[in-house]
């Protein structure tokens, strides 16, 4: 026997706030953590960083084709109204900028000095920190329980109270 399951709308929409927020921590803990290994890469390894013209091949193929994914799934994921999806898209669009940005300074650190690479992945994921801790400031409201100005209150009750003769209070 199947078992009928029904999500209020409402209730959908309350774990939307807290969902955005839960991602955008986790994103950010990820950047904390290519911070600390790229610092640990700067400090300890320093300019040992070189790919054979096959793992060029490889790393370039493999970044632009999951560049390519992630920008389709950007335009995909935007089309859609609830929030939790258009996260994702934003998401998506993040991915396509750093991997664009990853892949030039991996090519940069394979050409030129090895160095680049680690910095390269600190600014992405100093990037990556101030737009997820954007997202939530932009979500806080849904958080907090934010009520409607006073004044809009006070016309919502007196339409209420107006509307029709049978209601008797408020």
């Amino acid at each position: 026997m199947a078992l009928f399951c029904f999500v209020s709308p409402l209730i959908a929409t309350d774990v939307i706030g807290p969902g955005i927020l839960v991602f955008a921590s986790v994103m950010a803990t990820l950047g904390l953590q290519i911070i600390l290994e790229s610092m640990r890469t700067l400090i300890y390894d320093g300019d040992e960083f070189n790919l054979t013209k096959e793992q060029e091949r490889w790393v370039v193929g493999i970044m632009l084709m999951v560049t390519l994914v992630k920008l389709l799934l950007m335009i995909y994921c935007r089309s859609f109204a609830n929030e939790i999806v258009k996260a994702y898209a934003q998401d998506h669009f993040f991915d396509v900028i750093t991997n664009i940005i990853g892949l030039f300074a991996a090519l940069l650190a394979n050409y030129f000095d090895g160095w680049m690479d680690p910095v390269g992945a600190i600014i992405l994921a100093l990037y990556t920190i101030r737009t997820w801790s954007l997202t939530v400031l932009e979500n806080v409201n849904s958080l907090v329980g934010k009520s409607a100005a006073p004044e809009y209150l006070q016309k919502l009750t007196y339409l209420c109270w107006n509307h029709h003769r049978a209601i008797r209070h408020i």
